[in-house]
């Protein structure tokens, strides 16, 4: 090179780690898209979740108004039939949906939150600390989801919000489990010790190395959750510990038509119906997510 040339800026070479991280990134995203229940249970939950934003606005009827004779079986007039009261049941599923999906929505969130802190705390600090959120995990465990939230119901008193509580407060000891076990795996790995090393305070490791890192499992138990906790909440509904008349929540338009199930089939049976193509479309769902998130399972495929 000649004196007073100007050299070319030199460039780092590219990895093959660098290169192939790229398309790793999406690939969880096409192994989902290779399964068929998995995109059909997307797909159903996206359309719930229209009917749930535009459920009033699209209902034909107003869901509370006596609109004809009780007990009228599906038309062209009341395609789903009329209810106990004469009420059109299409409208009353419609903007049902809206308090069904709310209710899974809110319940996860309220049992995720506390159960992720919970989690993260006990299996990051471990010790005594340890010691005593496992021992009240375990207890909670002890209990049946439905029992516990029967009992958080018999103490709050029976409505919507009280169900989008107990269900949450039923959910909150899976979510610290899942999220200790896998913080117990991950605080021992190479990376999070380096950033120890370099001086990040505790907080930012849980939260930024630790956590961060454990979305994957947590991902798929909520909406699994979602799913699960619908049908809880329509249990109670459906036992009269949840919504109330004349609120149009699924559970409790089914136990509106058990009585005359054997004459008016369509007044539980539709409800019913919403609240089994939700559950399922979580269940899809959460399944296609596990498959296309869990390393062990990527590599077999």
């Amino acid at each position: 090179m000649r004196m007073g040339s100007i050299a070319p800026a030199a460039t780092a070479p590219i990895t093959y780690e660098e290169t192939a991280l790229r398309p790793a990134r999406l690939q969880w995203l096409k192994l989902y898209m290779r399964n068929k229940g998995a995109v059909l249970g997307a797909i159903l939950l996206l359309l719930w979740g229209i009917v749930a934003i535009l459920g009033p606005s699209i209902a034909p009827y107003d869901p509370m108004e006596m609109l004809s004779r009780p007990r009228r079986p599906p038309s062209a007039d009341f395609w789903l039939g009329t209810d106990l009261l004469g009420r059109d049941v299409f409208s009353r599923i419609l903007v049902g949906s809206q308090i069904s999906l709310q209710l899974g929505l809110i319940s996860v969130v309220l049992g995720g939150v506390p159960g992720i802190v919970i989690g993260l705390i006990a299996g990051y600090a471990g010790g005594k600390i340890d010691t005593l959120l496992s021992r009240v995990i375990d207890a909670l465990l002890a209990l049946p989801s439905i029992l516990l939230a029967l009992v958080v119901i018999a103490a709050l008193g029976p409505s919507i919000r009280n169900v989008m509580i107990s269900v949450g407060i039923a959910t909150m000891p899976l979510y610290a489990r899942l999220v200790r076990s896998s913080v117990l795996t991950i605080k021992e790995l190479p990376y999070v010790e380096a950033a120890r090393v370099v001086g990040n305070p505790t907080w930012r490791i849980m939260i930024f190395h630790v956590l961060v890192n454990a979305y994957a499992p947590v991902l798929v138990l909520s909406t699994l959750q979602v799913g699960n906790a619908i049908l809880i909440g329509s249990g109670l509904s459906f036992l009269g510990l949840g919504a109330q008349p004349p609120t149009p929540e699924w559970g409790l338009m089914s136990a509106e038509g058990r009585e005359v199930l054997n004459r008016a089939w369509w007044i539980s049976t539709f409800p019913g119906l919403a609240i089994l193509s939700v559950v399922v479309a979580c269940n899809l769902v959460g399944d296609g997510l596990r498959s296309a998130l869990d390393p062990r399972m990527r590599m077999e495929k």
